[in-house]
C-alpha cells in the first residue's frame, strides 16, 4: 500500500539525514590527544543529584547506560529503590548470579542437539538472547564493553564445536570478572586459550637461532597497546603528558615489545606434554599451562625500566609483567575512558575521566567500583547542556533495546535446540554490522579514537561507532530492523517460531483508542529515554493520524511507529 511505502521511504531519508548531521555527536572535550598540563588535585564533582530517579525518563536513561535497554518493570523498580540500591543488587553475585553462555550450549547438546551441527551463529545468537533477557543486566553490559577492549574473534578460526565452546567460555570469563580486579581479569584473559589462539602466544617458544626462529611479538605488543597502557604517557584525566619540548612520551618501544614477547614464551594448551607443545588443540578451553622448557628465562627489561630477573620461569615472568602493567599510571585513565565511552558518552570531559581514574586508583582497579563511579557520576546523571553529549547506539544495542522495550518472547523447543537462529532475519554481522566476538581484528569493529570525517577530523569529536556506518550499511541495518518489526510481531510465539516475537499489545490498544499521542509517549520513554524532540513527536503523531485516516489497522500503526522510531536520528544516539 502507498502509505506503507511512504513510511519506509521516510525511514531511509531519516538515516541519510542522520549521517549528514553526524557532527552533533561531540562532547565538552575531545578526551584524547589533549595537551592540557597535569592536574594534581582531583576536580571536585558537581552538585549531587537526587538518589532516586524523579521521572520514568530519568530512570530509562540510566538503564540505557547500565543495561541492554530499559523495560517498564525495571523503570518501576529503579524508581522504587534508587540508583545505588539497584547497583548493589546487580553487583551482588549471590542475589544476581552471572548469566553464562557455555553452560547453556553444553545443556543443549546434552539434551540432544547434534554437536556436529553446532555453529558460531548458535553461540552468538544465544549470547544475544541472554543479553536481552538475563537478570544480571549490568554484568552482561559491562562484560560486553570489556569484550570490545579485550577482543577475540571467531571470524577466522576453525568452525568446530570445541572452538565455539572456547569462545563462549571466554565471554563467560569476562562476565565472571566484570566486577572484580582488573589485574586478575588481565591474567585470566592472557591465559585463556581463545586469546592465546587469537593473538598467537599459545605455543610461543623461546628463540632458536639455529632455526632462525624468534618469539611471536603479537600478544606482547597488544597487551600494552590495547589492553592496558596505550601508546603514550597520559595524565589521570587522559590528557597527554608532554615533555619539556612539547613532545609526547611513548610508553614503550620495539625493544620493549621484543622483551615482552619473551615474557609470553612457554605457554600452551592445558594438558599437553612437552612433545605436544603448541600443537593445535581445539578441545581445550581451560587456562593455558606453563612449560618451562620452552620459556626464555634470561633477564628481560620491559617498560618503565622494569627488569624480570634471570631464571624466572614462565609463570613468574608473566605475573611480574602483568603486575607491572596493572600498576602503571596509564591504566586508570586508559581503561576508564573506554568504559565511559562504551556505557555513557564518547567524549567525556577530562574532569569526568579524572574522577573515575581516582576511584580506579583508590580501589586498586576494582571494576565494580569503577563502573559504579562511571554510572553515578554527575556528568552521567546530569549531562552537560547543549548538543554533543552521548554516544552512537551500537547496532546490537538497538536490537536488545527493541526486544526489552517490547517484551520479546521466545519458546524454545522442548529439548536439544538453540533458542533461535535468526533464520528469517539474516546474518547479524552483514546486516547489523556487528556481532558478539566477531570483530574483523583485535581493534574491534570500531576504535575508541575514531573521529567523525570532515575538515575538523584531527580535532573533532570522537564517535567510535560511526566508523562502521555509511549510507549503505545504515540502509542494511534498517532492512534488518524492518524484518524484526514486521516479521516478528503478532501472535504469541510457539516452538516453531524462528525468532523472538515483540509484544506490541499495549501500543495496539492505544492505537485502537485513537490515542496516538500516548503511543508516541510510550515509545519516547522506552526507546529514547524521554529525549525525543517535540518536532519528532509531532511528526510521529501526524504519521499515525494519516495511517488511521486510510483505515490502516491498529497493529500496523503500532509497527509503523516502532520502525520509524528505530530509524530516527534520535534513536541512533544514546543521550
Amino acid at each position: 500500500m502507498k502509505i506503507m511505502q511512504w513510511v519506509r521511504g521516510a525511514l531511509l531519508a531519516s538515516a541519510i539525514g542522520l549521517l549528514a548531521a553526524c557532527g552533533g555527536g561531540g562532547g565538552s572535550s575531545p578526551g584524547g590527544g589533549s595537551t592540557t598540563p597535569p592536574t594534581t588535585p582531583s576536580t571536585p564533582p558537581p552538585p549531587p543529584y537526587a538518589p532516586i530517579p524523579a521521572t520514568d525518563a530519568d530512570a530509562a536513561r540510566f538503564l540505557a547506560q547500565a543495561t541492554f535497554g530499559p523495560t517498564t518493570a525495571d523503570i518501576t523498580r529503579l524508581r522504587q529503590i534508587g540508583y545505588s540500591q539497584w547497583l548493589d543488587e546487580q553487583v551482588d553475585e549471590a542475589r544476581t548470579p552471572p548469566t553464562l553462555v557455555l553452560p547453556r550450549l553444553q545443556q543443549v547438546v546434552a539434551n540432544g542437539f547434534p554437536v556436529a551441527d553446532l555453529r558460531p551463529p548458535h553461540r552468538r545468537n544465544e549470547w544475544l538472547w541472554q543479553a536481552a533477557n538475563g537478570r544480571d543486566q549490568l554484568r552482561m553490559r559491562v562484560s560486553f564493553a570489556l569484550s570490545e577492549i579485550f577482543v577475540v574473534s571467531d571470524r577466522d578460526v576453525a568452525d568446530s564445536n570445541a572452538t565455539i565452546y572456547r569462545i563462549a567460555d571466554y565471554q563467560d570469563t569476562l562476565s565472571r570478572g566484570a566486577f572484580g580486579s582488573y589485574r586478575d581479569l588481565l591474567e585470566n584473559v592472557t591465559l585463556h586459550p581463545a586469546m592465546g589462539y587469537f593473538l598467537s602466544h599459545v605455543g610461543n617458544r623461546k628463540a632458536d637461532p639455529a632455526r632462525n626462529l624468534t618469539p611471536d611479538e603479537n600478544y606482547g605488543r597488544e597487551v600494552m597497546q590495547l589492553f592496558s597502557i596505550g601508546l603514550v604517557e597520559r595524565n589521570r584525566d587522559f590528557s597527554v603528558v608532554l615533555g619539556a619540548g612539547g613532545q609526547t612520551t611513548p610508553t614503550y618501544d620495539e625493544k620493549v615489545v621484543s622483551a615482552m614477547a619473551r615474557v609470553f614464551t612457554g605457554w600452551t594448551y592445558a594438558g599437553q606434554t612437552d612433545a605436544q607443545f603448541g600443537r593445535n588443540n581445539n578441545t581445550s578451553f581451560a587456562p593455558m599451562q606453563c612449560h618451562p622448557t620452552f620459556h626464555d628465562d634470561q633477564p628481560k627489561q620491559i617498560f618503565s625500566g622494569i627488569v624480570i630477573s634471570e631464571g624466572s620461569n614462565c609463570t613468574a615472568s608473566l605475573r611480574k609483567a602483568l603486575d607491572a602493567l596493572a600498576a602503571h599510571p596509564n591504566v586508570a585513565p586508559f581503561i576508564s575512558r573506554q568504559l565511559i565511552q562504551r556505557l555513557v558518552t564518547s567524549n567525556p570531559s577530562p574532569a569526568y575521566v579524572q574522577r573515575v581514574s581516582a576511584e580506579w586508583i583508590a580501589s586498586n582497579g576494582n571494576l565494580g567500583r569503577v563502573v559504579r563511579t562511571i554510572l553515578l557520576d554527575t556528568e552521567a546523571r546530569i549531562p552537560p547542556t547543549g548538543a554533543g553529549f552521548g554516544k552512537a547506539r551500537e547496532p546490537l544495542l538497538k536490537v536488545t533495546t527493541l526486544w526489552r522495550a517490547f517484551g520479546a518472547r521466545y519458546v524454545p523447543p522442548a529439548t536439544g535446540e538453540i533458542r533461535f537462529t535468526f533464520s528469517n532475519a539474516g546474518d547479524l554481522t552483514s546486516s547489523l554490522l556487528q556481532d558478539s566476538q566477531r570483530a574483523p581484528s583485535v581493534f574491534n569493529f570500531f576504535e575508541p579514537d575514531y573521529r567523525l570525517p570532515g575538515a575538523d577530523g584531527a580535532t573533532g569529536p570522537y564517535a567510535p561507532e560511526f566508523q562502521i556506518l555509511t549510507e549503505a550499511t545504515y540502509a542494511s541495518m534498517l532492512n534488518q530492523h524492518d524484518s524484526l518489526v514486521w516479521n516478528y510481531t503478532g501472535a504469541p510465539p510457539t516452538a516453531t517460531t524462528p525468532g523472538p516475537i515483540l509484544d506490541i499489545a499495549a501500543l495496539t490498544t492505544l492505537a485502537e483508542a485513537g490515542n496516538h499521542a500516548g503511543m508516541v509517549q510510550q515509545v519516547n520513554t522506552l526507546l529514547f529515554s524521554g529525549a525525543l524532540g517535540d518536532a519528532s513527536q509531532q511528526a510521529m503523531v501526524r504519521m499515525l493520524d494519516r495511517l488511521a485516516g486510510i483505515n490502516e489497522s491498529a497493529a500496523n500503526r503500532a509497527k509503523s511507529l516502532v520502525l520509524l522510531a528505530l530509524a530516527s536520528p534520535e534513536f541512533a544516539i544514546q543521550r
